[in-house]
């Protein structure tokens, strides 16, 4: 496992305990995703993260893909992710970062619908 994979794990796990993140969703491309997710479920790979990590000359830019708490403000909760994702880094690293940080929608699961 590459340390860019290790960091990777440890970045999703960062996540899982933000405060109104209740998921972390795969952020590499699909193809990719795809392969690693197969791989890890033969067993041929450990499991990466969701977190992608990117490095070019003295940046680090990672991008997560996360679900949010519905009863929480979603830029506030988007903020802490990125702020918890760059303190990280820097403290690792102390180079210059990117970090972005999305939301994707979830539906909450409603106890009156049918199915």
């Amino acid at each position: 496992m590459t340390t860019d994979d290790r960091l990777s794990q440890t970045l999703t796990d960062l996540l899982r305990r933000v405060e109104g993140v209740i998921d972390v969703f795969d952020a590499h491309p699909a193809v990719e995703s795809t392969v690693r997710a197969v791989a890890a479920e033969l067993d041929w790979a450990d499991s990466t993260g969701l977190v992608l990590v990117d490095r070019s000359e003295g940046l680090v830019a990672v991008t997560a893909h996360v679900a949010t708490d519905l009863d929480g403000s979603t830029p506030e909760i988007l903020g802490r992710a990125a702020e918890a994702l760059r303190t990280r880094l820097e403290a690792d690293d102390g180079g210059q970062t990117l970090v972005t940080v999305t939301a994707h929608l979830v539906d909450r699961p409603d106890a009156d619908r049918p199915g």
